[in-house]
């Protein structure tokens, strides 16, 4: 029963801005799921007992203030000009507070509060529905938190679910590398980021027996994230099944442009266009491209040179066809590693969608320890900018330790497989 109990604490009374709390939870939570591992066996054949466990993990972290990530601030804001009939996409919200006479809205406490007030909003419409519902249910509820992580744990109940249904041969072992995972608890239902729902549409995709329910998964992946657009390179060559692709992309694509890209000049500048600047929560590679290029006042180009390099790698991969024999879900692993290696921002969450990857491999806890405890050190950037370099030193140790036993045992199998 400790570990609830460190997750209430942790999500309940933490500071990002206080470095030694940053390391006792990068260290202690990561730790207490790895120790946890063998505990699912504890269970037997009693799945349903080890389920609720885990929803049980889930509801203990509901009530927690945004004391680490400050994205639902903007969230909110958008979700309450939406239910006023006012598009989110039109204004920045300290635009949009300069132009409304006094603050009947309640705006200003999280005006006060987000990390974009001059930027536009970024999130598709779908998203901004969501946050909707959420924000209704916490106007019955006295809080808009509440709401929006009560439906977060509905979600992910679901999706807890769901991947019992996907993979019921797989081991508690695994199952634990997402039901008692502190990222997914931590950031996905305390901190209310939405890559709850990207796990929702990744299994629904992974579950659908007709080529059209696919298809249709995609389109709503694709409307929840812009980088969703890349796990079209996951399906097999099929000319006909392409061409579908092809258009319920290119309708999605539509859907963005009427919506979060109505303004491609102001998204450009104070929008979307942003990600390419280094927030300096970077990618594992995307440093290089900065180092290089600081010298020469060119740094705020280095993500658009780690994506370049990123689309090359995906174009080869797709040519050679290299994941030919890949599961459905192993491609998204391995496209999904590579945008994490090359992306200019990864914050702690994006890492959820990864988590949901390996599920169903055997002996990943141990990497899974690593980059959890990797993820929560990254909000040692709140305290110290300088703070990036260790952390990135510390990754790529990590990471790279972990990517070579890969490569080897890669290599091993294929030397086998030609024997």
């Amino acid at each position: 029963m400790l570990y609830p109990i460190l997750l209430f604490v942790s999500t309940h009374f933490g500071d990002r801005n206080d470095l030694s709390i940053i390391l006792v939870v990068a260290t202690v939570l990561p730790l207490y799921f790895y120790f946890l591992a063998d505990f699912g066996s504890l269970f037997g054949k009693h799945f349903y007992l080890f389920l609720l466990y885990s929803a049980l993990l889930r509801i203990t972290v509901v009530g927690s203030p945004a004391v680490w990530s400050d994205d639902i601030y903007r969230y909110l804001f958008d979700a309450r000009i939406f239910l006023e009939g006012i598009s989110p996409y039109r204004y920045t919200p300290q635009e949009f507070i300069g132009f409304i006479k006094g603050d009947h809205l309640g705006l200003e406490p999280l005006l006060s509060k987000m990390n974009s007030p001059n930027y536009y909003s970024v999130y598709p419409l779908l998203l901004q529905c969501f946050f909707l519902l959420g924000t209704l249910l916490g106007s019955i509820l006295g809080s808009s938190f509440l709401g929006v992580q009560i439906l977060l744990v509905a979600v992910d109940c679901l999706n807890l679910y769901l991947i019992r249904k996907l993979y019921p041969q797989t081991t508690m072992e695994s199952y634990w590398l997402y039901f008692g995972n502190p990222i997914v608890i931590f950031e996905g239902i305390s901190q209310m980021h939405p890559e709850i729902l990207l796990v929702t549409g990744f299994l629904l995709l992974f579950g659908a027996r007709s080529v059209g329910s696919r298809i249709l998964f995609f389109f709503l992946l694709t409307q929840l994230k812009l980088n969703t657009f890349l796990f079209v390179l996951g399906f097999r060559w099929d000319r006909k099944l392409w061409v579908r692709l092809a258009a319920i992309s290119g309708f999605s694509f539509i859907v963005w442009k009427v919506t979060v890209f109505s303004d491609l000049v102001s998204q450009g500048s104070a929008g979307i266009g942003l990600f390419f600047h280094s927030f300096r929560f970077a990618g594992i590679l995307e440093p290089f491209f900065y180092l290089l290029l600081y010298p020469f006042r060119g740094e705020y180009l280095s993500g658009i040179f780690s994506f370049i390099i990123l689309c090359c790698l995906y174009i080869l991969c797709f040519k050679k066809d290299i994941l030919f024999s890949f599961t459905l879900q192993s491609k998204f692993l391995f496209i999904y590693s590579l945008f994490l290696l090359f992306s200019p921002v990864i914050h702690p969450w994006y890492w959820i969608p990864w988590i949901l990857f390996l599920v169903g491999k055997e002996k990943m806890g141990r990497l899974v320890a690593f980059v959890s405890f990797l993820a929560f050190l990254s909000y040692g950037l709140y305290v110290s900018i300088d703070f990036v370099y260790i952390h990135w030193v510390i990754s790529i140790l990590v990471l790279g330790y972990y990517g070579k036993k890969q490569i080897n045992y890669f290599c091993k199998t294929t030397q086998n497989g030609e024997d």
